[in-house]
């Protein structure tokens, strides 16, 4: 009787012992078809490119753009506009309600942007005549004066702002200038400063 012990499956058994897991796949990382060239490089960086831009390219678009707005407001009132800490909202041709204080008030931020941003204006239409000028004219108007004022740190003086909520028209209350401002942010100013017109009645309604 042979009694020959067949030894082949145990070489194999070995073998197959010996092959780590990333020896099994090693010829798909060895694939001489598969190659990392100039095309590829090219694509990587233009990638990369053009993430660059659109991140820049977002930034700037959300950006405040002051250089209009700072050459008809004026250094002082810009100032004022960016960082005063109390704002006083009062009544003028048009209006019927009582001075209310906007300090800390949460609409506040919109805004001082919707007054900072040169793109919410439209220039063409600047005259040196104040705001106070054109209501005195007309009867079909609403204005309002917001005053800036830094009482603790005095950065700045007092500075005023005037706005005629109808038609769309700010300017400064000292001065014979006035610009009317694009159809979106009139109504979202004329939104905007109706609500805060009622802030001292519903506070005090709900103190009652």
């Amino acid at each position: 009787m042979n009694t020959t012990l067949d030894t082949s499956n145990e070489s194999d058994i070995e073998r197959d012992a010996d092959v780590t897991p990333s020896d099994l796949h090693a010829d798909k990382y060895n694939d001489p078809r598969v190659r990392f060239g100039r095309k590829a490089w090219l694509a990587v960086a233009a990638i990369l490119i053009g993430s660059t831009v659109f991140t820049f390219g977002s930034i700037y678009a959300r950006r405040t753009r002051l250089v209009e707005t700072t050459r008809f407001w004026g250094d002082e009132t810009i100032l004022a506009l960016q960082l005063g800490d109390h704002v006083m909202l009062k009544p003028l041709a048009g209006s019927d309600f009582e001075p209310v204080e906007l300090t800390a008030f949460p609409g506040l931020g919109h805004l001082r942007k919707a007054l900072l941003d040169e793109r919410h204006y439209q220039w063409n239409t600047e005259t040196e005549n104040s705001v106070t000028e054109f209501c005195n004219d007309r009867d079909d108007v609403q204005s309002v004066r917001l005053e800036f004022s830094d009482p603790s740190l005095k950065r700045f003086d007092l500075a005023s702002v005037d706005i005629e909520l109808n038609h769309g028209i700010v300017g400064p209350s000292e001065q014979p200038q006035r610009v009317i401002v694009n159809e979106r942010v009139r109504t979202a100013l004329k939104h905007q400063i109706g609500l805060l017109m009622r802030v001292k009645q519903e506070r005090y309604d709900e103190r009652r």
